[in-house]
């Protein structure tokens, strides 16, 4: 039964993958499509509902998979609270990701739709067995499956030039940072000779550190902190943003990201905790996280486009969240999943906004988002509270998240990164707030309301509320949070 637990939301997002490629190519009945966009959805819901059925976290007893953590594969899939707090965050994300499709779809008229939602789950699939993963063999092989679906979402819409380059750029540059982390486990492997991540750690900690050892978690930290668009290796992430199709790039944003962060809490924080290595590769991040904030908020004040502007943030926001990673310990990687909790409301929120709006006005730039408030006054609010919470303003809960972040980096002395932190979360408050001042106090060219699908009111409202509430109430998360950090330690 354990095996069965510790795989059952991959099963099921692989399953709903296979059934809906099979229902294409063997049914035929009017109103095929939205079937198909059902299914997909219902498959992921299923995942995600079926968490709570996983150990102590299921209310009945009869329905439970057995006591946390659950495993398969002789250990080498483990799902405990950690992995349940990822793969929520990934599920929710999918699930914002299948509406914003369902919307680009009519919009842009996209034929092989199964294709790209089979793609999608499997996608997804991979994002979430990685999070469960202890050994690096397992690790890499659920991270390809999640990169080589993301490369082919990122070019699915084949008579598109800018979709093209997307997919092409992202599949050179994801092909050469996998060259690297497979390089870096390699040498981890002949170091240690165990792929298992807690066998490498005891290991490590055995021996003194050796110039191979530190070449190793060098290559590591490259090959994985592209998947993070960590800085420098972040050269991909506004071209692909641009490019891809929105729904892509939304799950690129949140999806991605947070599989990459729990790859790195389990090889750093498991396997390289090592006295020995451990302050270099913290010291690394440091720099890492510096940039990233530096670079990503500074190269976003230009931007014209809402998408591209998205991605430098994304780039940003990776740098607030690898404070949080680097100060590790039960504080840090708390702070760490408060805020990627929170940030998973705040951009999903303004991607469907985005993805909403240039479905009816046929563009992403940030000037035709002008008088959006007059054309669908709640699409202005969710803008606005979205953006607001990126920034990190009060009441928002990115302005909780923040805070956390930088708390824990006080208390480890790191008080340099974050007064970077600080002065650059101001300097984002600009490219913020001129999306919302065009939003909100310019007025539109066009005045012809925009209308929102129930399901996509839905999902808006729900991010609205739980940035609101988390920035007042962040009580019940931050147990959560704290609660998935402590099964890790």
């Amino acid at each position: 039964m354990n095996q069965i637990g510790a795989f059952l939301p991959e099963l099921l997002l692989i399953g709903t993958a296979i059934f809906v490629l099979l229902v294409e190519l063997f049914f035929d009945f009017e109103n095929k499509k939205n079937a198909i966009n059902g299914l997909a959805f219902l498959g992921v819901l299923g995942s995600l509902f079926s968490l709570p059925c996983l150990g102590n976290f299921c209310c009945s007893s009869s329905c439970s998979l057995g006591p946390l953590p659950v495993q398969a594969f002789n250990g080498f899939l483990k799902t405990d609270e950690l992995a349940l707090f990822f793969k929520t965050i990934i599920l929710l994300a999918t699930l914002y990701t299948l509406l914003a499709s369902f919307r680009y779809f009519e919009s842009h008229n996209i034929r092989h739709r199964s294709e790209f939602l089979a793609i999608l789950l499997f996608s997804a699939a991979g994002a979430s067995s990685l999070t469960s993963a202890q050994e690096i063999i397992t690790l890499y092989v659920s991270l390809e499956t999640l990169s080589i679906s993301s490369f082919l979402l990122a070019a699915f819409m084949k008579k598109d030039r800018a979709s093209n380059e997307a997919g092409m750029k992202y599949l050179l540059l994801g092909v050469f940072s996998s060259a690297l982390l497979l390089f870096g486990f390699s040498y981890l492997y002949g170091l240690t000779g165990t792929t298992v991540i807690a066998e490498i750690g005891k290991s490590l900690s055995a021996q003194p550190v050796s110039s191979i050892e530190v070449f190793a978690v060098i290559l590591v930290v490259a090959g994985l902190a592209f998947k993070i668009s960590l800085a420098p290796f972040h050269m991909w992430t506004p071209d692909v943003y641009e490019g891809a199709p929105t729904p892509v790039t939304a799950y690129l944003s949140i999806a991605s990201k947070s599989a990459g962060f729990a790859a790195f809490v389990r090889l750093f924080w498991v396997g390289l905790s090592a006295p020995s290595i451990a302050p270099i590769w913290i010291g690394l991040f440091s720099i890492l996280a510096a940039l990233s904030m530096i670079l990503g908020n500074l190269e976003a004040l230009p931007q014209t486009n809402i998408k591209r502007l998205l991605g430098y943030s994304s780039i940003a926001q990776a740098g607030y969240l690898s404070v949080g990673f680097m100060v590790g310990g039960q504080l840090g990687i708390t702070a760490l999943l408060f805020y990627l909790f929170v940030y998973l409301f705040a951009n999903m929120g303004v991607f469907l906004t985005a993805t909403i709006v240039s479905s009816k006005i046929g563009s992403e730039q940030i000037v035709d988002y002008a008088g959006l408030w007059k054309r669908s006054p709640f699409l202005g609010v969710v803008l606005m509270v979205g953006l607001l919470s990126l920034a990190g303003l009060p009441p928002f809960a990115g302005f909780v998240g923040k805070w956390y972040l930088f708390s824990a980096a006080i208390s480890k002395g790191y008080i340099w990164l974050v007064v970077i932190g600080v002065i650059f979360s101001v300097v984002s408050l600009y490219y913020y707030l001129q999306v919302v001042r065009r939003a909100l106090f310019l007025e539109p060219k066009d005045v012809s309301p925009i209308e929102i699908g129930p399901y996509e009111k839905l999902a808006l409202g729900v991010s609205v509320v739980v940035i609101i509430l988390l920035g007042f109430w962040p009580t019940v998360m931050l147990q959560a949070a704290q609660s998935a950090a402590s099964s890790l330690f």
